[in-house]
């Protein structure tokens, strides 16, 4: 599977594929490159493959008129009860979106109206721009002047040194946040 994103090594794993085409993209440019341009994780790709295996089986046998006896939430899909239908699983029970150590990193809970206005927001208080991991998601929602995409002079009005701020930035626990 690598072979279909440029990767001419063998590579164990989907995972492996995607962190070697991340560096690629980040060595290239400042900006990170944007998630839908990288392969799946080896997790989400194995729900992927039972799902097109699933399909596949009942499009082999359409015109037998002996469907297979396949079902449905051991191939890649969860059933939704309320709406009668079937949804594409994309992590298998128990599996984290991201490594336990990449949730710990500097992320703030902001969720008021005006979030990420004050220092006791955990990302602006180290002078850190909001993530999309952040509880206020670091859009437009967000009001963290350091987030990437405003400019360097923008943050020249905000900045403060003080020994002061910087200890009350450090004690600030990410989640009592606005």
């Amino acid at each position: 599977m690598g072979a279909c994103y440029g990767i001419t090594t063998p590579t164990s794993s989907m995972t492996k594929i995607r962190q070697k085409l991340w560096a690629q993209k980040t060595g290239k440019s400042t900006a990170a490159p944007r998630l839908c341009s990288l392969p799946p994780t080896t997790e989400a790709f194995e729900q992927k493959v039972r799902r097109a295996h699933h399909q596949a089986a009942h499009w082999y046998s359409a015109l037998s008129g002996d469907p297979p006896t396949l079902a449905a939430v051991e191939h890649g899909w969860e059933a939704d009860d309320t709406n009668k239908c079937l949804i594409p699983r994309n992590m298998e029970d128990g599996v984290s979106y991201a490594p336990e150590h990449i949730l710990k990193v500097v992320r703030c809970g902001c969720t008021s109206e005006r979030a990420c206005r004050s220092g006791k927001c955990g990302c602006m208080g180290r002078q850190l721009p909001c993530t999309m991991f952040c509880t206020c998601g670091g859009g437009t929602a967000c009001s963290n002047p350091f987030n990437i995409t405003e400019t360097a002079t923008d943050h020249a009005d905000i900045l403060d040194d003080s020994d002061e701020a910087n200890d009350r930035a450090m004690d600030v626990d990410d989640e009592d946040d606005e």
